[in-house]
């Protein structure tokens, strides 16, 4: 009876031991399945991160493209100005017109263009000139850009009054053709700078340049 009960013992003392392990299997997997899972998470989370970086990038491309297309508006509205001056060497503020440099930024931008709502120019220019293309009703049954635009003309002089080569900026011109022992007038003319600044959705902002002579 000593030896059946002992035996007994020892089985019952295996099967318990058994258990223990498949319970300690069952914890293992449970943590190593937790793991996998927060890794899993983690990973999907960078994706739509991602995901929502690239579709912000693009929506910027296209934001910065269209701006650049509406300053052609503001660009044009400045070369039909630049054309009808009657005086180019005294300020015009009905066409946003300096006969003389503006000061500019670091970055070359004229100041008079920097700030909240530059619609006066600090006086170089007039509100009614501001081109607003944040409405509807400014391009009909059209779907609005959303962009506002000023825009400012400086003659690239030092200082308002008649043109002279030694006080402003001239284009190179070449004469073309004829007799070289002929010289050929070239008819210089001062340079005019236009510049476009873009304000658009987001709180996108963009400045445009382009030199011309009259």
């Amino acid at each position: 009876m000593s030896h059946l009960s002992h035996r007994r013992f020892n089985l019952a003392d295996t099967m318990s031991s058994s258990r223990s392990h498949r319970h300690r299997q069952s914890g293992i997997i449970m943590v190593i399945a937790l793991i996998t899972l927060a890794i899993m998470m983690i990973g999907a989370v960078a994706a739509l991160r991602s995901m929502n970086a690239s579709l912000a990038n693009a929506g910027n491309v296209g934001i910065k493209r269209d701006m650049a297309n509406q300053a052609e508006v503001a660009m044009r509205t400045a070369m039909t100005g630049l054309n009808g001056l009657t005086n180019p060497e005294t300020d015009d503020t009905s066409r946003n017109y300096s006969a003389a440099i503006l000061p500019v930024t670091p970055e070359g931008i004229p100041t008079v263009l920097v700030g909240t709502s530059p619609s006066t120019l600090d006086g170089k220019g007039v509100a009614t000139n501001v081109v607003n293309l944040t409405t509807a009703s400014a391009l009909g049954s059209y779907t609005a850009p959303n962009v506002t635009m000023y825009y400012v003309i400086d003659r690239l002089c030092q200082a308002a009054g008649a043109f002279a080569t030694s006080t402003c900026l001239t284009p190179t011109v070449v004469a073309q053709g004829g007799n070289s022992n002929i010289n050929l007038p070239t008819g210089v003319k001062p340079l005019y700078r236009v510049t476009v600044r873009v304000d658009g959705p987001r709180g996108a902002q963009s400045f445009y340049q382009a030199t011309m002579s009259n």
